[in-house]
C-alpha cells in the first residue's frame, strides 16, 4: 500500500541533500571508469542532473534538486516503506491545535503581566514547533503548523492590542478621576499598578481631615468678592499642597472648608501619621501665609482641624446622575465634629481616640477632654496635636502641660478647687493656652452649679460648628 492522497500524491521523504543517493556519470561509465559490479542488484535510473537541462526541483533541501534524485526517493520510500504520512487524524489534530492554541492564549494571557505573557506565548510557540519537528523526524507523521502558529500569533496580537487600548483608556479614566484629588506622583503610582486601585465602595480604616477658616466669611464686608476669592485660592494653594506632599487625597472644598482622606485610593499603612504630619504643615502653611497678609493689610488667618481614624465606606459614590470619590461613615462624621470643637476648646487641631491611637510616639499630644459629639451616643477622648516628636517644646509649655493633665483628673475627679487651680497654673505658665483657659472656666460654673450626680465627666457638644 502506497499512502497517496485523494489526488493520488505521495508526500516524499527525502533521505538529504542531492547526491545522498550514489550518482554515476555516463562519461565515466562509458570509458570504462567505473568499477565492476557497481550496479549489480541495483535499481538504475537513467537521466540528467546537469544546470542546463531544466530537470532541477525545489525541494526541503535544495532548491536545484535533480529531478531523476526525486524519483530515486520516491522509490527509496516504497522499497523500504519509510513514507513521510499525514494520516486522516493530523486533519482533526489541526482543527483541535487551532482551538486549542487560541483558547489557551486568550484564557491565560489576561491573567498575566506583559512580560509574563510574551513568554508564555513563546513558549508555547517553540512548544508545538518541537512536538510537530519531533513527530516530523521520529514518526514520519506531517502535521500542519502555518494555521495552529498563525491562530497563537493573531490571538496574542489581538489581545494585546485590546489590552493596551482598554488600559489607556483606564490610564485616561484614572487620570481624569484623581487628577484634581491626588499629586500627580500619587496619579502614577496608580498607572503603574492599576490592581491596588479600587473604584467601588468598600469598607477601609482610613483617616480623614477637615479644616474650616474661622470667621473668613465675616471680611465679605470689607472686601470685594473678585478679592475674597483671590485670597481663598491661595490659602487653597498652600494648604492643598501639603496635604499633596503627604500624599492625601483631596475630597472637596465647600467654601472655606477643606476635606481630605489618607488611606485611599492606594493603602498606606501610616495614613494616620500623614493626616497629622500634613496637618501641621497646614498650619505652617497658614502661619506663613498670614504674615504675609499681614504686611499688606489682609486679615489674619485662624483655622480649625479635625482629625479621625477608623472604619468608613470608600470608593465612587453618588447616583448615575452624577457621583464623586469619597467617604461615608460614623467616623467621618465625628471628623467633622472634632473640628467643630476647636471653637470650644480655643484649640487648632483635635484629633480622636483611633487617631490617637495609631500615632503614638509620633508626635506630641495632649490629652483634652472625653466628649460626646452631636449624633453620637458613645463618649470619646479628643486629643490636641501640638508638634510632631522631638521638636523641642519651651519650658513653661511643658508645665503647663503637666499642670493641665493633673487638673484634668482632678476635673473628672469632680475636685473643682484643685483642678481649677491647676487650670489656671497651667494658663499662668501659657497664658494662650485654649483648653487651659476653657476647662477653668468650667470648673467655676460647676463650682456654682454641680453637674448631676451620675455626672460621667463628659462634656456633651451642643453644637456642629
Amino acid at each position: 500500500v502506497i499512502p497517496t492522497d485523494e489526488s493520488g500524491q505521495l508526500l516524499i521523504n527525502y533521505l538529504g541533500p542531492p547526491k545522498t543517493i550514489a550518482q554515476v556519470s555516463v562519461t565515466d561509465i562509458l570509458k570504462g571508469r567505473t568499477a565492476a559490479g557497481t550496479f549489480k542488484d541495483r535499481l538504475v535510473l537513467v537521466g540528467a542532473t546537469a544546470l542546463g537541462t531544466y530537470d532541477l526541483r525545489n525541494t526541503p533541501f535544495s532548491p536545484l534538486y535533480p529531478g531523476t534524485e526525486v524519483h530515486a526517493s520516491v522509490i527509496e520510500n516504497i522499497l523500504t516503506r519509510s513514507f513521510m504520512a499525514r494520516p486522516q487524524w493530523s486533519r482533526i489534530f489541526d482543527v483541535l491545535a487551532i482551538v486549542t492554541l487560541g483558547g489557551v492564549v486568550g484564557a491565560v494571557l489576561p491573567r498575566l503581566s506583559p512580560i509574563k505573557g510574551v513568554a508564555f506565548a513563546a513558549g508555547l510557540f517553540a512548544l508545538y514547533v518541537l512536538a510537530a519537528r519531533a513527530l516530523f523526524v521520529h514518526a514520519h507523521v506531517w502535521l500542519n503548523m502555518v494555521y495552529p502558529l498563525l491562530t497563537l500569533s493573531g490571538t496574542y496580537t489581538a489581545l494585546t492590542a485590546y489590552y493596551y487600548v482598554t488600559e489607556q483608556r483606564q490610564r485616561k479614566q484614572v487620570k481624569d478621576t484623581f487628577r484634581q484629588y491626588v499629586a500627580p506622583l500619587v496619579v502614577e503610582e496608580m498607572l503603574k499598578d492599576p490592581g491596588r486601585l479600587k473604584l467601588g465602595g468598600e469598607e477601609k480604616v482610613l483617616t480623614v481631615l477637615f479644616c474650616d477658616l474661622e470667621g473668613f466669611t465675616s471680611h465679605s464686608e470689607r472686601y470685594s468678592p473678585p478679592e475674597m476669592a483671590e485670597m481663598l485660592g491661595e490659602y487653597y494653594n498652600r494648604i492643598t499642597e501639603q496635604v499633596f506632599i503627604h500624599r492625601g487625597t483631596l475630597k472637596e472644598y465647600v467654601g472655606d472648608e477643606l476635606m481630605a482622606i489618607f488611606g485611599a485610593p492606594l493603602e498606606q499603612p501610616d495614613h494616620a501619621v500623614r493626616a497629622c504630619a500634613a496637618a501641621l504643615a497646614m498650619r505652617e502653611q497658614r502661619l506663613a501665609l498670614a504674615a504675609e497678609w499681614a504686611t499688606v493689610g489682609r486679615p489674619r488667618l485662624r483655622a480649625r482641624t479635625g482629625i479621625n481614624s477608623g472604619p468608613m465606606l470608600v470608593g465612587n459614590l453618588g447616583s448615575r446622575y452624577r457621583f464623586a470619590y469619597g467617604v461615608l461613615g460614623d467616623q467621618v462624621n465625628l471628623g467633622s465634629r472634632l473640628e467643630g470643637l476647636n471653637k470650644a476648646y480655643r484649640t487648632d487641631i483635635l484629633i480622636g481616640e483611633n487617631t490617637a491611637r495609631l500615632v503614638e510616639g509620633e508626635f506630641l499630644l495632649r490629652e483634652v477632654d472625653m466628649v460626646r459629639v452631636i449624633g453620637r451616643s458613645q463618649s470619646v477622648r479628643i486629643y490636641e496635636l501640638l508638634a510632631k516628636h522631638g521638636v523641642p517644646v519651651a519650658l513653661e509649655q511643658e508645665k503647663a502641660l503637666r499642670s493641665y493633665a493633673a487638673g484634668l483628673e482632678a476635673y473628672r475627679q469632680q475636685v473643682w478647687d484643685e483642678a481649677l487651680a491647676l487650670f489656671t497654673q497651667a494658663l499662668t505658665l501659657w497664658p494662650a493656652d485654649g483648653p487651659s483657659r476653657t476647662m477653668a472656666e468650667r470648673c467655676e460654673h460647676y463650682q456654682k452649679t454641680p453637674p448631676p450626680e451620675q455626672w460621667d465627666g463628659v462634656f456633651e457638644q451642643e453644637f456642629k460648628k
